[in-house]
């Protein structure tokens, strides 16, 4: 074997050992929640712990489906982040084209960038009071609107500033000739630019639908009991009385199904977005 073959046996290995090692990192944790979520409760507290069960049970999750408020809980999560991705998605992707064709110097451009991401990563937890009291002046308290609204103040920068990036590296001919045609900015938006960041559309839809299906500071501040979300209901399980294992993993395996199920759905479009732009001809 000569030299550089044996080089690139190593870098492949080495290559595939960084990726057995980031799965482990991810499916060893799902893994011991699904059988947590299967476990005789008597096998939860158990010293050295029981890691798999001596029989499977389902008690946990019957005890959560036959909980009415598991629905609601479910209802309320579909709902806020639908609502909030969708906004989301619309605001921030005609915002960013905008900002992308206006022609504004790069140094307005990075300012406007940096009021994105300062936005986007601001310690959240220093929001929430001024946010509650805000809610409650408008009567919003404990409804879903109090989340999605909380939640658009977190996308549409993130979204807007990936959007940017999206425009930006698009080629301009194809608008240009458009334009030459007499086409207006709205028809040069929609029949010309926006087929083309598809991609960049998709994932950021996805990247939105999994920040507002997570979240949980806001959605805890600003509801009690009707417009509670999935993520609040796993928390719940943590009590004074000690920590629910059993029901908590059932809730959390509820709460992730669906985001599994959408991800596999959708894989094709993030990592068509993720690597737009990356490569141009």
């Amino acid at each position: 074997m000569s030299g550089g073959s044996f080089t690139k046996v190593i870098q492949r290995s080495l290559r595939l050992l960084a990726l057995a090692i980031a799965c482990l990192v991810v499916l060893v944790p799902l893994g011991y929640l699904l059988l947590n979520s299967v476990k005789p409760q008597n096998e939860m507290y158990t010293i050295p712990p029981i890691i798999f069960p001596s029989h499977i049970t389902f008690e946990h999750f019957e005890a959560a489906f036959n909980n009415p408020r598991t629905l609601r809980f479910l209802t309320n999560s579909l709902t806020v982040t639908g609502i909030t991705t969708a906004v989301t998605v619309v605001v921030s992707t005609m915002a960013a084209y905008g900002l992308s064709r206006m022609g504004l110097r790069a140094s307005v451009l990075s300012l406007i960038v940096f009021v994105f991401l300062f936005i986007r990563f601001y310690p959240r937890i220093t929001t929430v009071i001024p946010y509650f009291l805000v809610m409650r002046q408008l009567a919003l308290l404990d409804t879903v609107w109090a989340v999605i609204i909380g939640h658009l103040g977190i996308t549409i920068p993130f979204v807007t500033w990936l959007m940017l990036i999206v425009f930006q590296d698009l080629p301009r001919e194809v608008e240009e000739a458009a334009e030459v045609d007499g086409a207006s900015p709205l028809q040069r938006f929609g029949l010309v630019a926006l087929p083309m960041a598809a991609p960049g559309v998709a994932s950021a839809a996805i990247l939105t639908a999994f920040l507002s299906w997570n979240e949980f500071l806001i959605a805890s501040s600003v509801t009690k009991r009707q417009a509670q979300v999935l993520s609040i209901a796993v928390a719940s399980f943590v009590t004074d009385r000690g920590v629910q294992w059993g029901p908590m993993a059932a809730m959390a395996v509820i709460m992730i199904v669906p985001m599994i199920l959408f991800a596999l759905f959708v894989q094709r479009y993030l990592i068509r977005g993720i690597t737009l732009g990356a490569v141009k001809g």
